[in-house]
């Protein structure tokens, strides 16, 4: 039997791992708008999420499906927001503007070819 309660805590944190998931999708293409929705969504997910909800076995059940699931989402965030980071870092060298401010000549890349995959 399904309680009010725990079809809010299911629906939230389903939410939450949409919300994740899209903003992994993002990361994966890399899709600039589409990231930045999904920041605000995963923020309108997490409000929307109580600190305690009295859920019987089987909510919890479900619950803890759909958190494992944006825990596996989150986990993809993060690999792929460091594969984007390293990206553009190794981007940014390889073109002499390892760091902010004027051009720069890069003495590790100066005069050599690059060839890398993400």
């Amino acid at each position: 039997m399904t309680s009010e309660q725990g079809t809010r805590a299911v629906a939230a944190v389903a939410r939450l791992r949409a919300a994740l998931e899209r903003t992994a999708g993002a990361l994966a293409q890399p899709d600039l708008e589409t990231l930045l929705v999904g920041e605000s969504e995963i923020e309108v997910a997490l409000a929307e999420l109580p600190a305690t909800y009295e859920l019987s076995p089987e909510e919890r059940r479900a619950v803890r499906h759909e958190v494992e699931g944006a825990h596996a989402a989150l986990l993809r965030c993060r690999r792929l927001g460091a594969a984007l980071g390293s990206f553009v870092r190794i981007s940014l060298d390889a073109q002499g503007r390892g760091e902010y401010g004027p051009r720069k000549v890069s003495t590790s890349y100066a005069g050599q070819a690059l060839d890398a995959r993400v």
